[in-house]
């Protein structure tokens, strides 16, 4: 059973994100779920050596089509290591350290609306 801070809601492409991590600019990243103090991203499995000792990424921006674009501030608290040379992705588990207030409320008003009914 997993167990989370805080809730999250899975999706299907309809946020991605970029920043900028050891160096290098990730861009058009898939993120996998959201929530208002984090989210899940899908990365290549080349990502893998940037990930190691928990590091912060650096101008984070959620891209959404009916949201602005706000710059946040986010630390991998967890990652996938790569399971087999056939895999292409590998997932990363981002905590928002600095996200705007009205951020928080448009990610809410997102995850109430796409939670579907009737499930926690």
């Amino acid at each position: 059973m997993e167990k989370r801070k805080h809730s999250r809601t899975a999706l299907i492409s309809d946020y991605t994100t970029q920043f900028h991590l050891g160096g290098k600019d990730f861009n058009k990243i898939q993120v996998a779920n959201i929530g208002t103090h984090g989210c899940c991203v899908k990365l290549p499995i080349g990502s893998a050596q940037y990930l190691k000792g928990k590091p912060v990424l650096e101008n984070m921006i959620l891209l959404h089509a009916d949201s602005k674009k706000y710059s946040l501030k986010g630390k991998v608290a967890w990652h996938e290591e790569p399971r087999g040379q056939k895999d292409a992705w590998i997932t990363a588990g981002v905590e928002f350290l600095e996200t705007p207030a009205e951020c928080v409320r448009e990610i809410s008003e997102y995850v109430i609306a796409t939670v579907p009914k009737g499930s926690k």
